[in-house]
C-alpha cells in the first residue's frame, strides 16, 4: 500500500490536483488561494510545491493531496485513494485482501437481498397488493424497476434463511444491517428461541427502497410500513450505519440523478424517497433526497461535485419549514446558491405529482432565492408597524443574514431590511455582530464540535512542545541534538514527539522520510501542520514567506528550558497540594519528603529562570 501511495504522489503534482478545485496563485516559491474550507476575504491557504503539502493559516487545516481530496469531496480514504490512483494511472495492487473481500461480500449480500425483495414485490400474491398501492400513489412500472423497489414479506427469518441457503453466514448477513440481534425478550416474541441463529429480519412486511451510492452499488435500505400493516411501528425504518452505509454521506437517487445534475447545473433536493421517484417521473431527473437524516456538510460535499445550485423542496408542514431553514443556513455557510420551491397544493412533491405533474414543474421554475423567500414570508407573518413585531422581524432576518458567507450578498440584504423597516444600516450591522457573536458563544458552550476543540487555543506547555517539534522537523541537526540528550524524562508524552525521539535515526532525521514512513495518519497530519507553521508565515503583503532562524539550535535549547520550567511549575503545584494534605493527617514522613522535593525543584527553577532571562 505504501508503495502505491508513493507512486501516486510521484506521478501527481499537488499544484495540478488542487488547481482542479481552487484557483491557485503563484507567490514566491509557493502558491496561495482563498481557503475552500472556511470563508475569508484574503487568501491564507498556502501550498508548498517543494514539500507537496498544503496548509491554511486561517482554519489551521492542512495535509497532502489525499487529505485535501478527502476533505473537499467528502470521501473516505479508500475512495480518495481510488480517485487519485485513476488520475495518476496507478493500479492499486496491495489492498488489504481480507478487508476488500469482506466489503465485497457485504455488497454481494445486499445485491442478493435486493433481488429477493424485488421478486417478492413482482412475483407474489402479497407483493401484488403492494404494487396496487404504489400505482395508486402514482408510481409507474418503469420507476419501480428503475429504483429497484421491493417488498419484505412478513415473518421473522425470510431474508435470513434465503441468504444462508446462498452460502452466507448469519454473522456476515448481520454486518449488512439486514438483521437484528436477539435478546431474551426478542427470542420469546419471535418464537425462534430454539433456533441456532441469534438474529431475526430487520425488515418485515415493508415496502423496500434500496439506497445506492453514486456508483450504483446498493449500500442500505429505507423501508416503509406496508398499507394495512402494523401502524404502531415507525412509518419508515432505515438500515443502521455499516461499513458501506453512512447516512450522512448518502443521497437517495444520486446514481440516477448525477448526470442530469451536471447537465442542468442544479439539483432539486426533496425530503423523501417517494418525492424523488415522483419528481423523476415528472421529468425532473436531477432530483435527490437526504437519506433518513438532516442535510449534512457531507451531503453538500457530494452535491458540489456536480453543481453549486440547489432548489429545495421540503414538506410544507412545520417540520418541513424547520428543516428548510436549517438546511439553508448550511448552504449559506458553504456559499451554495439555494432557492426554495413553494408547493401550491398537496403536502409534498409526491402528492403534487400525483395530482398534476405540471404543477410541480411550475413550482420549481418559480423557485425563489432563499433570502427573498424568508424576506417575503416574514412580512406576511408579522406587522412591521407594531414595535414588538418589528423586533421579531429584525431578529429573524438578521439570524439568516448572519449565515451568508458572501459579503456583497450580506450587505445587499442589510440595506433591504434597513429600507423596509426605516432603520439605519449601522444599527443593523451592530446588531448583526452581536447576534453572530451570541450564536457562536451559545453553540460553543452547548455543543463544542470536534473541530472547534481541535482548534481551541493551546496551553503554554502544548505550544512550547509544538515549537520544539517544529524546530526538529525543519532542522535535522536540532532533531539529532534532542535525540542525543540523556535527560529527556521531563518531556510531555506527545505521541508525535515520542515517535520522533524513538525513530529519528530510522527517519534519517528528515521530515520527508517521516511523512513517508510514519505509521499513524494522525501523527503524519500533525507533523505536516507543525512543519508548515514553523517553516512559513504570511507576510504583510499576504505573500508566503519562508522563516529563517539564525540559530535554530539556540532556539531549541530555549524551548527545552521553557518546557522544563513549565513542567516543574506543575510539579510544584502538585507538591503544595500534597503537602497540605499530609499536614492535615500529620504524616511527618510524607511532609519531610515533600519538603525536600519542593526545595530541590524550586532550586532548579531558580537556575532555569536565570538562564531564560
Amino acid at each position: 500500500m505504501s508503495t502505491d501511495l508513493e507512486e501516486i504522489k510521484n506521478r501527481l503534482n499537488i499544484v495540478d490536483v488542487l488547481g482542479e478545485y481552487i484557483r491557485l496563485e503563484k507567490t514566491g516559491a509557493s502558491w496561495r488561494a482563498n481557503c475552500p474550507f472556511h470563508n475569508e476575504k484574503s487568501p491564507s491557504f498556502m501550498v508548498s510545491e517543494d514539500k507537496q503539502i498544503w496548509h491554511c493559516f486561517g482554519c489551521q487545516k492542512g495535509g497532502d493531496i489525499f487529505g485535501f481530496v478527502m476533505e473537499i469531496e467528502g470521501l473516505e480514504f479508500r475512495e480518495a485513494l481510488k480517485l487519485l490512483a485513476e488520475k495518476a494511472g496507478v493500479e492499486i495492487t496491495k489492498m488489504n485482501p481480507k478487508q476488500t473481500e469482506q466489503k465485497n461480500r457485504t455488497l454481494e449480500i445486499l445485491e442478493m437481498a435486493t433481488k429477493f425483495y424485488q421478486a417478492h414485490l413482482l412475483q407474489t400474491a402479497s407483493g401484488k397488493k403492494i404494487l396496487a398501492y404504489l400505482q395508486e400513489r402514482g408510481i409507474n412500472e418503469e420507476s419501480i424497476k428503475n429504483f429497484r423497489l421491493g417488498y419484505a414479506p412478513n415473518g421473522w427469518s425470510n431474508i435470513l434463511q434465503f441468504l444462508m441457503k446462498k452460502g452466507y453466514t448469519a454473522a456476515e448477513i448481520a454486518k449488512t444491517g439486514l438483521l437484528v440481534e436477539k435478546n431474551k425478550a426478542d427470542a420469546t416474541a419471535t418464537g425462534h428461541a430454539s433456533q441456532t441463529t441469534n438474529y431475526y429480519d430487520r425488515f418485515r412486511d415493508r415496502i423496500i427502497f434500496p439506497i445506492a451510492d453514486a456508483n450504483s452499488k446498493i449500500v442500505g435500505y429505507s423501508a416503509r410500513v406496508a398499507p394495512g400493516g402494523d401502524e404502531t411501528q415507525a412509518k419508515y425504518i432505515n438500515s443502521p450505519e455499516t461499513e458501506v452505509y453512512h447516512k450522512s454521506k448518502i443521497l437517495y437517487g444520486i446514481h440516477q440523478a448525477k448526470t442530469e445534475i451536471r447537465q442542468a447545473d442544479w439539483v432539486l433536493l426533496v425530503e423523501g424517497n417517494m418525492d424523488v421517484i415522483a419528481s423523476h417521473q415528472a421529468g425532473l431527473k436531477n432530483t435527490v433526497a437526504v437519506s433518513g437524516t438532516a442535510l449534512t456538510p457531507e451531503h453538500l460535499g457530494i452535491i458540489k461535485r456536480y453543481t453549486n445550485n440547489i432548489k429545495m423542496c421540503f414538506d410544507m408542514d412545520s417540520a418541513g419549514e424547520l428543516a428548510t431553514k436549517k438546511s439553508i443556513k448550511l448552504c449559506f455557510e458553504k456559499e451554495i446558491n439555494v432557492a426554495v420551491v413553494q408547493l401550491s397544493s398537496g403536502k409534498d412533491a409526491a402528492d403534487m405529482v400525483r395530482k398534476d405533474p405540471a404543477l410541480l414543474l411550475e413550482a420549481v421554475v418559480g423557485a425563489k432565492g432563499a433570502m427573498e423567500y424568508f424576506f417575503q414570508n416574514i412580512f406576511t407573518k408579522y406587522n412591521k408597524e407594531n414595535v414588538e413585531d418589528e423586533k421579531k422581524i429584525t431578529q429573524e432576518l438578521l439570524e439568516m443574514v448572519g449565515y451568508l458567507a458572501n459579503n456583497v450578498e450580506k450587505n445587499h440584504w442589510l440595506k433591504k431590511i434597513a429600507s423596509e423597516l426605516n432603520i439605519s444600516d449601522s444599527i443593523l450591522t451592530d446588531m448583526l455582530k452581536k447576534t453572530s457573536l451570541r450564536d457562536r458563544v451559545g453553540q460553543t458552550s452547548l455543543d463544542t464540535s470536534r473541530e472547534e476543540k481541535v482548534f481551541a487555543p493551546s496551553g503554554k506547555l502544548e505550544t512550547l512542545v509544538k515549537d520544539l517539534i517544529g524546530l526538529m522537523l525543519v532542522y535535522p541537526d536540532v532533531w539529532k541534538v534532542v535525540v542525543e540528550k540523556k535527560d529527556r524524562t521531563y518531556l510531555p508524552p506527545n505521541s508525535l514527539l515520542i515517535s520522533m525521539l524513538q525513530r529519528g535515526a530510522e527517519f534519517n532525521f528528515s521530515f520527508d522520510e517521516l511523512t513517508r514512513k510514519i505509521d499513524s495518519p494522525a501523527e503524519k497530519a500533525q507533523a505536516e501542520k507543525i512543519y508548515f507553521a514553523m517553516r512559513y508565515r504570511v507576510g504583510l503583503d499576504n505573500s508566503l514567506e519562508e522563516i529563517v532562524l539564525e540559530n535554530p539550535s539556540m532556539e531549541a535549547q530555549s524551548r527545552l528550558r521553557e518546557i522544563k520550567y513549565e513542567v516543574n511549575k506543575s510539579s510544584l503545584d502538585k507538591i503544595s497540594k500534597d503537602l497540605d494534605a499530609a499536614k492535615k493527617i500529620k504524616d511527618e514522613v510524607a511532609m519531610n519528603f515533600l519538603k525536600e522535593e519542593y526545595l530541590k525543584i524550586n532550586s532548579e527553577q531558580s537556575l532555569l529562570n536565570k538562564e531564560l532571562n
